[in-house]
Order: structure tokens, then sequence, then C-alpha cells
């Protein structure tokens, strides 16, 4: 069915409720007419005049410290996804287990409509409280939900086009949901697929940040699968029970959710203990066989420690005990080398590093790496991103509150960012953005190595590091009166600056190591093409957006070799008008527009001139097929 035809029986469906009062038969997916029933049932009418309830402040502090650890482990898949809406009218949401919106980023115009609905931190998008709408109805229905325009209950929330997938932890149950809302005019060909993934993610980091000291099975039957989101993750006890397993793990075991305790001898048809014993030992057996034959990949991890079982090619390499995860970063490119080399002369002294760079960059990264090389490394690292939290909350988010501080906190108060990073690291990321009111009071933090929370008079010791990180000049902010001068030399103990990608001249080795150690492929080949592509391309969202690039063409392969066709379209778009801008300056570049000729011929061979399978193989719609057939000039 197309866009237009879907569209039309979404808009009869809801003039028949309006004149009716019943919900059609028919005419709606399943979900959104079990959904519409629900709304009916519970008395909601469809022209909400009244205003939506939001969180106080007290509340909201409440809540993110009810969801430390989702936000926590939610924050770097929410910033992958918004790198893929960025450019466009949608905004990246995470809702608690009710509903209630924790967190949002996405574009600030968009994000201003989505406001007069009420979609904003604090606000509950049940589905008995804000109606048919994709948060409140995957919850109730415990699966991804599409909600588009119409499907909206409240008419209101027609201008919007919401994917949702609930998320997991580690006891199956639901602990929130990510969301990509965005205007319903918008095409929305791959975001629901973005969204699941991005959930699963997040599920499998939730599993991997809870169980750090047990024995764990990350497993696949392919292991190149081994460290992405579609891994099996097993956690057993000492005596060999399980303890707990990730979707994919109990799909790949054949396990059901009541079959928690099952033995690893009942699964695997080996004793644990002599399972335990090869894996310390690091036997040249590198698989195990479940009783119906299947053979898994298994990289083991007992006690906290890897034990990789699996040795064949591809497998991840040992490091070298005098590695520093800052080493890690230096790969091979001047510029990181000499940011590198500094960095590692600051560690062990505590003095403040201030990290410079453009979005992107890797700030974050650098700092978390400095401080797992140094002496504080088994202490906390507590990041927060000065711009992300609102004005109002940023205070009680850094200092913590006493028990009644502000109407609505919670009881025996709450501990604040910078005491729960005692003995550690504070990361402050984009610190150009604090509040100057609040810039006074870090740089009494710094000075006097205390904090007062809000609403106390007692002063709390703190042993902390500080690294800041920021997009900006902060000298020019300081020129312009919007940050202190003295807390920049205070931050500004030691300067790094992190080189934009299109200025570093080690990007194979990048990709590699992206490749191999954040999406779990080190055994995918790039094509020599694909290579000169990506070293053409202006990198303006930096290793954020090849690390997006990068995942996104692997959700298209079928093996092992990344190739022209598995490129999305946006970024082929985007590498043509480059190209026609430096055209006289560069004339060997490659014709994007042949290229795209040559696939999409290539594809229309390969399944026969069948127009959907064909946008199937190139990852594109089949209304994008057509287009570029007519604009390329082809012949279907």
């Amino acid at each position: 069915m197309n866009r237009s035809t879907y569209l039309n029986r979404i808009r009869d469906a809801r003039t028949h409720f309006l004149g009716n009062g019943e919900v059609p038969e028919g005419l709606l997916p399943e979900s959104i007419q079990r959904s519409w029933k629900r709304c009916v049932k519970t008395g909601l009418a469809v022209d909400l005049k009244t205003e939506i309830e939001r969180a106080d402040q007290g509340a909201m502090s409440e809540l993110r410290d009810r969801n430390a650890s989702l936000l926590a482990q939610a924050q770097p898949e929410m910033e992958n996804l918004y790198a893929h809406i960025m450019n466009t009218p949608s905004m990246v949401i995470l809702s608690d287990s009710g509903g209630t919106i924790l967190h949002a980023m996405g574009n600030p115009d968009f994000m201003g409509r989505a406001q007069r609905v009420a979609l904003q931190p604090g606000v509950s998008w049940r589905e008995e409280v804000t109606g048919t709408n994709a948060i409140g109805t995957a919850l109730v229905e415990k699966n991804p939900v599409f909600v588009g325009g119409a499907e909206h209950y409240f008419e209101r929330n027609t201008f919007l086009n919401c994917s949702a997938a609930p998320i997991l932890d580690p006891a199956g149950h639901v602990v929130g949901v990510l969301d990509i809302s965005g205007d319903q005019r918008q095409p929305q060909e791959h975001t629901m697929a973005l969204v699941r993934m991005s959930a699963q993610m997040i599920e499998n980091r939730l599993f991997n940040a809870q169980f750090t000291r047990e024995i764990t099975l990350h497993f696949h039957t392919r292991p190149e699968f081994i460290g992405t989101l579609w891994e099996g993750i097993a956690v057993f006890s000492q005596e060999g029970r399980l303890v707990a397993v990730n979707r994919s793990g109990a799909f790949q075991l054949g396990l059901k959710k009541d079959q928690l305790g099952v033995a690893f001898e009942q699964l695997f048809g080996l004793a644990f203990a002599q399972f335990l014993d090869g894996a310390r030992r690091e036997p040249q057996s590198n698989i195990l066989l479940l009783q119906n034959g299947i053979r898994l990949h298994v990289t083991a991890f007992l006690g906290g420690a890897p034990h990789l079982v699996s040795t064949v090619s591809g497998s991840k390499p040992k490091v070298p005990a005098d590695l520093l995860p800052l080493d890690r970063l230096d790969t091979g490119d001047t510029q990181m080398h000499k940011v590198v080399s500094k960095a590692k002369l600051a560690l062990g002294h505590d003095i403040p590093i201030l990290i410079e760079g453009e979005t992107g960059t890797g700030k974050e990264l650098l700092a978390q790496a400095i401080h797992q090389s140094g002496p504080r490394k088994q202490a906390p690292f507590v990041a927060i991103n000065c711009a992300s939290i609102p004005e109002g909350l940023i205070e009680a988010e850094l200092f913590g509150h006493e028990e009644g501080a502000f109407t609505g906190a919670r009881r025996r108060g709450a501990i604040g960012r910078v005491q729960q990073a005692h003995g550690g690291t504070l990361f402050l990321d984009e610190i150009g953005e604090m509040p100057l009111a609040l810039q006074a009071r870090l740089l009494r933090v710094i000075q006097e190595r205390e904090i007062v929370p809000l609403g106390g008079n007692k002063p709390v010791q703190v042993d902390i590091v500080i690294i800041s990180a920021t997009n900006c000049r902060l000298l020019e902010r300081v020129a312009k009166g919007e940050f202190r001068e003295d807390l920049y030399y205070r931050l500004n103990g030691l300067r790094l600056t992190l080189p934009a990608l299109r200025e570093r001249t080690d990007l194979r080795q990048l990709i590699s190591l992206i490749l191999g150690e954040k999406l779990g492929r080190p055994q995918v080949n790039i094509h020599p093409a694909v290579v000169q592509l990506l070293q053409q391309h202006p990198w303006r969202g930096n290793i954020r957006q090849l690390c997006n690039l990068l995942r996104s063409a692997l959700i298209f392969m079928e093996d092992n070799e990344l190739r022209l066709e598995h490129l999305p379209e946006d970024f082929l778009e985007e590498l043509q008008a480059q190209d026609m801008r430096t055209a006289p300056q560069q004339m060997d570049m490659v014709d994007i527009a042949s290229t795209e000729s040559a696939l999409i011929r290539r594809a229309l061979e390969l399944h026969k001139g069948n127009m959907a399978a064909a946008a199937r193989h190139l990852g594109i719609s089949r209304a994008t097929v057509y287009r570029k057939i007519k604009r390329l000039g082809l012949r279907p």
C-alpha cells in the first residue's frame, strides 16, 4: 500500500470515528485500533482542552535519580540517533517506565512546536493521559510502535510521526521507552529500524553495566557479530546456573523467560567447571555446542576479566599489559599523537584539563581515556552535559539538595554529580553553556574542594579532578562577558585541542578501530571505491558522523565487504553536492551520479526489474528509486 492510500485510510477512519463515536474495524493497524478503543473506554475526548501536568524541579530530580543508570546508558545512543536526524524537524526522546519524558534532544524549532503539545521532559505520555501515542502505546503493547499523523488519538498531536521501542532491563522488565518524533510530513523509511536497534544497544549497555563481576558469556553463531547489538549475552552463577540473558541470547539459546536458572550443562552438554578451567587456560577450542548441534563462538568474561575463547580470524586481539587506554587513541595522525603525548604528561598530577574541538571529534572519549589511564581509574568517572540539562535543574544536578530544599524535593535529599565523582573524575561537557551564576559556584568548588547542597548549610568535602570540554572558543566567550575569566584559567590547567576528522591523516586506521571495537565487526573489508569516497568527504559531524555512517552501512551488508551500494543515500547526495562545488579543484573526484546509475542498474538487473526488490537491495524506498531513475535518465 502506498503512502497516499494509507493516509486516506487513516483519514477515513478518523472521520468515521468522529462522526459515529465508534472505532472503525479494519481501517487502522491493529495496535492503533486497540489503543483507540482503550482511549474511548478511558473517556478521553479527542479535542483535549486542559493543560497536561508537568513535573516540577523536585519531582524531576527524583525521577532522574531513580533512572540514573538508564539515563547514563541511553545518552550515547541518543546522541548517535540525534546525529542521524539533526538536520530534520525531529527529536529523540527517552521516557521512564511510566511514560514520563526524562530527556530529549533535537531540532530547536521543532522542539519548540513539540512543547506546545507538552512533548517535553517532565510530562507523562502514558496512553490514559495523552491518548494514542508511540511512547504510551509501546508501553501498553510492550512492543515497538509507530504512530503517524492522524493515528494519534488527540487532534492536537496529529502533526507528529512517532516511532518508539520499549527498553528492557536484564530481568526483562520495561524500564523506559526510546522514541523519535518528527513532523508527519517527513519520510520515516528507516526511523523505526534505527529506534529498535538503538533500544537494543541500550539494553546491552544496561546488561553489561549491571553484571561487571559475574561470569558472562558473549556469543553468536558468527564470530564477527560478537560485540554488536546482535550478540547474545548470558550471565551464570558460580554454580553454573543461568542468572540473566538478553533478548538475542535467549533467542539463540532457544530459551523462554521462565527458564532462568537452567544449568550450563543442560544447555551445552559440558560441565561448567570444565568450561571455566578451559577458559582460564585459553584453550584452542573456540566453540560451544548447543544440545541441538548449533555452534556458538564465545567470548567469556570471568569475574570481570575477559578470556577470549574464540581464536578464529577476526577475534578480538589481546592488548599488551603496558598499553594505556590513551595509547589506543594514537592511531597514526601527527596532531592526535601530540594530544595523547600532552595528556600523558598530566596523568597523576590532578590538574584540570580543558578539551576543545568541534562537535563529534571525540572529546568525551578522550576524557574517559585520560581517566582510565591515570591513578583514579578505579574511582567514578561522572559525566554531565551542561547544555542538555534545563538551566533550572543544573544546580541541583551538580550539587544535589537536602530534604525539602524546594517544593517536591525527594525525601532524604539527593546526591549531586560532583559528590558522586568523589575520588574520581568529573567531566563537564559543553562547559561554555553553563549559566554565569553557576560558574561562580563551580569556581568555589575548585578553590575550596567542597560543596554545599541546595537547602543545606554543612559543607561536604570532595576530592575530584575536573575535565571540561567545549566546541567553542572559551576565550571568545570570556571577551563577550559570557564566561568568567577566573573560571576559564582555573579550568585551563592543560588545554588539549582535538583535530577535526577532515584534518586527520589516519582515516583508514579510525575506520578499522570503529569497526572492530565500537561496532564489533573487525572482519569487514572496505572496498577501495568506498575508501576513496570516505577520504573525500568533508565530515562536518566528525568521528560521530563516521561512526553513524558505518553503523548504517552495516545494516545493509549481507557479507563481510562494505561496498558503494551499502552507503546511505543522503551520504551519496552530500558527496555529489560537494563534487559540484569543488569540481574545478578536484577533477579526479569519483563521479557520484555515474556511481548511482551503475548501482541502480546493477540492482535492477539482479532482481530482474523488480522495483521493490531493487529498493530493498539498495536500502532506499521504491519512490526514491523511481525518482533517481527519472533524474539519471535511466530506463526502468
